[in-house]
């Protein structure tokens, strides 16, 4: 077992446009995804995920933890004030989470996602 995993040292091949807009809403936005670490055992994965612009409907099945690192988006959760986040603002999307996403600014992220267990 590798106790400790440094990203800079992997050789990571990032996936363009990974399938999971439940609805695209606005625009034609793409995705990057670099999966750091996935343990499907302990249901973990994290990575670096950037989007381009436009707005696309969620309905979160994950707990998520997403550090924004670059760009702007909103986030509006039925019944819930839009909430728009920039560089540097941290936050915790968890399941059942259902709205609208919309990438205002390219937007970069780091993210831990844990899997429901099975």
């Amino acid at each position: 077992m590798n106790n400790l995993t440094v990203f800079r040292e992997l050789d990571i091949q990032p996936v363009r446009d990974l399938p999971f807009f439940e609805e695209v809403m606005e625009g034609d936005p793409h995705t990057l995804t670099s999966k750091y670490y996935h343990d499907e055992q302990q249901g973990r994965i994290c990575g670096e995920w950037e989007a381009s612009v436009g707005a696309w409907r969620i309905d979160y099945k994950v707990w998520e933890f997403c550090h924004v690192l670059s760009g702007r988006c909103v986030i509006e959760l039925e019944g819930r004030p839009a909430v728009i986040l920039a560089a540097g603002d941290t936050f915790v999307i968890e399941p059942g989470a259902k709205g609208k996403w919309t990438v205002l600014e390219d937007m970069k992220k780091n993210f831990v996602i844990l899997l429901p267990a099975s």
